[in-house]
Order: structure tokens, then sequence, then C-alpha cells
């Protein structure tokens, strides 16, 4: 038992460092150089069924990334676990903007979109 519990506390001090060291290097970035975190990622159908499921995550120093819109997908769920705003703006695969909306920090939006399209999402200048 004294292994066990000395394990979970080497573990759970190690995770504290880890995460320190994540909050010291975003807090070193400029506003608007990054954004940390993870983004959840959820596509739905017409009648709610669930077409595809990803996570991204926004490393120091990454300000964009892209998603393509799946077959039968008209919904696009964004739940945003990052420290800074993201815009998603989708794009026909012509480059046409279709449409750009706002996801704050800890905040959640859906999104009408159309198969074939590409959503990327950046985090604002400034």
């Amino acid at each position: 038992m004294g292994t066990t519990r000395g394990r979970r506390r080497a573990v759970t001090g190690a995770v504290l460092a880890l995460l320190a060291g994540l909050g010291a290097v975003a807090a070193a970035q400029t506003p608007a150089a990054a954004a940390t975190g993870d983004v959840l990622i959820v596509q739905k159908g017409s009648t709610g069924n669930l077409v595809t499921l990803q996570t991204f995550v926004f490393l120091p120093g990454m300000t964009e990334q892209a998603d393509g819109v799946q077959a039968g997908a008209t919904q696009f769920a964004v739940t945003n676990l990052t420290d800074r705003a993201l815009t998603l703006t989708e794009r026909t695969p012509a480059g046409a903007v279709v449409h750009a909306d706002t996801v704050a920090a800890g905040r959640s939006g859906t999104f009408a979109v159309t198969g074939g399209d590409t959503v990327a999402l950046t985090v604002p200048a400034g």
C-alpha cells in the first residue's frame, strides 16, 4: 500500500509540474501569438446522428488548424477549451468564405455547415 501511495504522489507531482510548465510557456507568449488547450469538434447530420468526433490541441505558437466537413454533416459543434477565443471560418472547396463566427474561450458553439467545405479555427489577431 505504501508503494501505491508513493507512486500516486509521484504521478501527481509530475502532472502538476507539467501543468505549471505549460502555464509558464503560455504566459510567455504574446496574446495574439498563440492559443493553448483543446478544441472538441463534433459533426452531426440533419437527424442528429454523429458523423465524426475529433479533438484538436493548440500548442504555443500555433494559430490555425482546419477540419474538413464530412459528407452527411450539417452541424459543426465546437467546444473551445483553449485560453483564447477562436474564429471559425467555413470555406467552400474553391476557397469562398461561407460564413465566420467566434467561440469564446471556455465556450461552445454550433454552426450549420455543408459537406465538402473546410472549417478553419484561427486565433484572432490582437
